[in-house]
């Protein structure tokens, strides 16, 4: 068995952790990461230039906010939201519950080399 410690980041918001760190080929899957936010904070407000986002509620309710509507998302029905490459968002817990999420890039424009978040 191996143990993998993971390096996670903690804030008032939450934590963030990438859980596949470790491994050096996940194909087309990149940028993993897991995190909470706490209730009533919000996480985001950035684009990503090269890459589209996929976010999964594991638990909790969270609201995706882009500049051309308001998506509510839920881990009581598991659904996969895609975000496209250069569409500003930001995920908000408008709930009193803790809510876990986790994200991850399926597409990457090969050839992009700027930088991976624009606030």
């Amino acid at each position: 068995m191996i143990h993998n410690k993971l390096n996670d980041h903690r804030d008032e918001r939450g934590f963030v952790v990438n859980p596949f760190n470790h491994i050096e080929n996940t194909g087309n899957i990149s940028n993993c990461h897991a995190f909470s936010i706490e209730p009533g904070c919000s996480r985001g407000n950035h684009t990503h230039p090269g890459r589209n986002e996929e976010v999964l509620v594991l638990s909790g309710k969270i609201d995706i906010t882009t500049p051309d509507k308001v998506i509510t998302t839920s881990a009581e029905k598991p659904e996969i939201i895609c975000i496209p490459e250069n569409t500003k968002h930001a995920f908000t817990n408008n709930t009193d519950t803790t809510a876990v999420l986790i994200c991850w890039s399926s597409k990457r424009q090969a050839n992009y080399t700027g930088d991976d978040t624009v606030w």
